[in-house]
């Protein structure tokens, strides 16, 4: 089995208290918070080629959560209590995006994207019927990755535009990456 190079991977987390209907089904939701608040948050995973600092991880985190706070098709009202997080999470030769993985293009081949994404997948298959309160602490979401039929890539970049895998479509060429949608 060829060993492919890993990347430092970090997550990147906020949480916040926004204007919002309490639902009495989900105390948590707004545990601590008055009438008409409620608790929200995301997170998401990002791959560095090489180490990032604490204060570059911070900085982004800040600017990230600037735009993202401000979205127009997700408004969040009125936010207060925010904690932004940024912190290692491991070293991983894949990261996942939304329904896709992406890796860094350093000239290996289609087919060595390939094997490369089919050694990750096997790596963290057998998670993917867990739940949530039994995941182990290397848990990778595969966002139906595990069905090899799923994968593609894209033509332009749209998913109207579909091909075989992995995507090589420009946009992925300009950033540097590979990635692979399922």
């Amino acid at each position: 089995m060829k060993e492919y190079p890993t990347y430092p991977i970090y997550s990147f987390i906020a949480r916040w208290s926004q204007d919002g209907i309490q639902n009495p089904e989900n105390p948590k939701g707004y545990e601590g918070l008055p009438e008409g608040r409620i608790w929200n948050s995301t997170s998401f995973s990002k791959m560095y080629k090489e180490e990032q600092s604490q204060e570059v991880l911070n900085q982004f985190v800040s600017e990230w959560w600037k735009k993202y706070s401000k979205k127009p098709n997700y408004p969040i009202v009125n936010p207060s209590d925010v904690i932004l997080t940024a912190e290692y999470k491991e070293h991983e030769s894949w990261v996942i995006t939304w329904f896709q993985h992406e890796t860094f293009d350093v000239g290996q081949s289609d087919e060595e994207a390939l094997d490369s994404f089919e050694q990750f997948v096997r790596r963290y298959e057998n998670m993917q019927s867990l739940s949530y309160d039994m995941y182990p602490e290397n848990y990778h979401s595969l966002m139906g990755a595990e069905d090899r039929w799923r994968w593609y890539g894209t033509i332009d970049g749209t998913p109207d535009s579909e091909s075989p895998a992995p995507c090589r479509c420009k946009f992925c060429k300009e950033a540097g990456l590979i990635k692979i949608g399922h």
